[in-house]
């Protein structure tokens, strides 16, 4: 889904919430949720978007409506080799897309 597609989906408001995920190596995806199941924001070559920070989502969400936005952080154990995988949910965190001033 491109950005263009997400604001579109969310101007509609098809969009039901956003999460950013939080990635081994330091960055982050955008995930966005909709009726028909969730997309990953992509970038102008149709791959996927790696974002820097919840700062730097905000920014790329400025001209997208208001949405609720969440921070998805998935347990470094399951992403360490040889470690078995836990039945434990991703902490999910509710975030503003806007910035705040002050």
């Amino acid at each position: 889904m491109t950005l263009a597609q997400l604001q579109q989906l969310a101007l509609a408001g098809n969009i039901h919430e956003l999460n950013l995920l939080s990635l081994e190596g330091g960055f982050y995806v955008l995930q966005a949720l909709t009726a028909d199941g969730s997309a990953r924001l992509e970038d102008e070559r149709a791959g996927v978007l790696h974002l820097r920070s919840l700062e730097h989502a905000r920014f790329v969400l400025r001209e997208v409506p208001e949405l609720p936005l969440y921070l998805v952080q998935f347990s470094a154990h399951e992403e360490m080799v040889g470690m078995a995988p836990r039945s434990e949910s991703p902490l999910k965190v509710k975030v503003s897309t806007r910035a705040f001033d002050g």
